[in-house]
């Protein structure tokens, strides 16, 4: 072969390379123009983005980076123009938005498509989709006010990772009380997952808890990832959660659209319903190492179960009772309305880890349910609603905030198990009933006080109606720990004062057991006297 023909194919061989290398670079760069002169000459329509019926000058945009990149835009220019980034006009490139302010206004009205060599294919109210000059004292170019250049995978140019994080669900569907993307999201529920696999944290799920973190942020100051609130005008709840994305636009799971971002600055409907915005950095944890919240934590998820008071099942009542006594040695009544009789008063802003918080009206009229406090405005719970088991809440979710009744401390409550007569009944409880028992193995109401006196050396009767004889008379309000307490039903049944209204007496049911009479309908309805009795007597 000769040296000319070597040359030639060599030649060939590099210009070819070069043509193909720069026309793959083209077809990229130009994907968004080339995609977009497919419509020359369709009409122009108000607000709309179908080639078959028209085009607004937003919405040729919207349906051409859809169809071209799978992203979507919002419809209107004012709002496509808060999305990438800003571009001079000497740097344009092939698919750059280029926008121009209206005859009257200088707001953003109308956007094209730049497509090289100072064209741009916009859609033009009296001649639909052109090709036109973008050249010094052109319509276009005396109404120009800047450009923009959109990466596909990041529109909004957010940082922030919890924005990020977000922007990755944009068209997830609606669901009222969904919190993945499977089943779709609420506006809590988008918020509590983006926080959590984003920054690890464990956020509520629903909005006006989730109001209760962070720091308050005002408009003026708002930064990307902060989390803005909104209410119900009619009863100023909480109902819905967004992110900031900045340059007044937000994203947030919508009931009509799924997670989509709109522009909410200049939105008349969000403006009227802004309740205030956080910046959420940390999530304050409860009191892990109290003994109530240790002992509460290990029965999370047990199901709610109307009278239930064993980690089977709790009430909510039965639930706090329940944690008091493996944990602190309280015996609380059953009923929340008997436990809002008990312990000591006190104001919202002097509650401790451990407090009892209580609500009224809830399912029932008047006191009618109760939570422990766990710190940092959450409480733990058997909770009737929702997933109905035990679980954590804020006390800033609206349905608890309208139903607060009060706080109790209950730390005054324990019994004192240095009197021996004391000491002795609590050693005995849960030993079941036996009739005519007298033994560990099983008492009757006078068996169980007569084997107690014994231990610290006194010597009773067998029957109620015969120890009533013993001792002197005590007022009910002089008891002390280790009186002598009677009641009178079919028979007289004797029972041990142990504290703050408390008997030790044997049930049917359940055996040697810890009562409030004071607070129980039945006990306090058939008080008969008291007795105190001194060894030696």
């Amino acid at each position: 072969m000769s040296k000319w023909l070597h040359t030639c194919l060599f030649l060939g061989v590099f210009f070819l390379s070069v043509f193909l290398a720069n026309t793959a670079f083209a077809d990229e760069e130009l994907s968004i123009s080339e995609t977009a002169q497919k419509y020359l000459g369709v009409p122009y329509l108000t607000d709309s983005q179908e080639p078959n019926q028209g085009f607004s000058t937003g919405g040729l945009i919207q349906y051409v980076f859809k169809e071209a990149k799978d992203v979507d835009l919002p419809l209107y220019p004012r709002e496509q123009f808060k999305l990438g980034k800003d571009v001079n006009k000497e740097d344009l490139k092939a698919g750059d938005l280029v926008f121009f302010k209206g005859a009257n206004t200088e707001n953003v009205t109308s956007v094209g498509i730049y497509n090289g060599n100072n064209e741009i294919i916009i859609s033009s109210v009296s001649k639909g989709v052109i090709k036109t000059e973008l050249t010094e004292g052109s319509y276009y170019e005396d109404r120009y006010i800047g450009a923009k250049r959109l990466d596909a995978d990041n529109l909004y140019q957010v940082e922030s990772p919890l924005l990020k994080e977000a922007m990755k669900y944009v068209g997830v569907g609606y669901s009222s009380n969904g919190k993945t993307p499977d089943e779709g999201f609420s506006s809590a529920g988008f918020v509590q997952y983006v926080f959590e696999h984003a920054l690890h944290l464990k956020l509520p799920d629903n909005s006006s808890e989730q109001w209760s973190l962070g720091q308050t942020i005002s408009k003026e100051n708002l930064q990307p990832g902060d989390v803005l609130f909104f209410k119900n005008t009619d009863t100023g709840d909480i109902t819905t959660t967004a992110f900031y994305l900045g340059n007044g636009q937000m994203i947030y799971s919508s009931p009509s659209e799924g997670i989509t971002a709109i522009d909410f600055e200049d939105s008349s409907y969000w403006n009227s319903r802004f309740y205030g915005a956080k910046r959420i950095t940390e999530v304050p944890d409860i009191d892990r190492e109290n003994p109530l919240i240790t002992e509460a934590l290990k029965y999370m998820g047990v199901p709610y179960v109307e009278g239930g008071k064993t980690p089977n099942g709790f009430d909510c009542s039965g639930f706090t009772k329940y944690v008091y006594e493996k944990a602190m040695g309280i015996y609380l009544p059953e009923a929340p309305e008997q436990q809002w009789e008990l312990g000591t008063p006190v104001e919202k802003k002097d509650i401790q880890v451990g407090d009892l918080v209580f609500f009224q009206d809830t399912h029932r009229p008047g006191i009618s349910h109760v939570g422990i406090y766990a710190g940092h405005n959450q409480m733990i719970h058997a909770s009737r609603t929702d997933t109905a088991e035990v679980r954590i809440n804020y006390l800033s979710y609206n349905f608890y905030t309208e139903k607060f009744a009060g706080i109790r401390r209950m730390n005054t409550l324990v019994i004192p198990k240095n009197i021996p007569v004391v000491k002795e009944t609590t050693d005995l409880l849960n030993v079941p009933y036996q009739s005519g028992g007298t033994s560990p193995e099983g008492f009757d109401t006078g068996g169980f006080v007569q084997y107690v006196y014994k231990q610290v050396g006194i010597d009773l009767p067998r029957y109620g109606k015969d120890m009533l004889q013993k001792g002197t008379e005590v007022k009910e309000e002089d008891l002390q720990p280790g009186d002598l307490i009677f009641f009178e039903s079919n028979s007289m049944i004797p029972a041990i004062y142990v504290g703050n209204g408390q008997i030790a007496v044997v049930s049917r049911n359940e055996g040697v057991r810890i009562v409030n009479y004071k607070v129980s309908s039945y006990w306090k309805s058939i008080y008969y006297g008291a007795r105190r009795i001194n060894i030696g007597e």
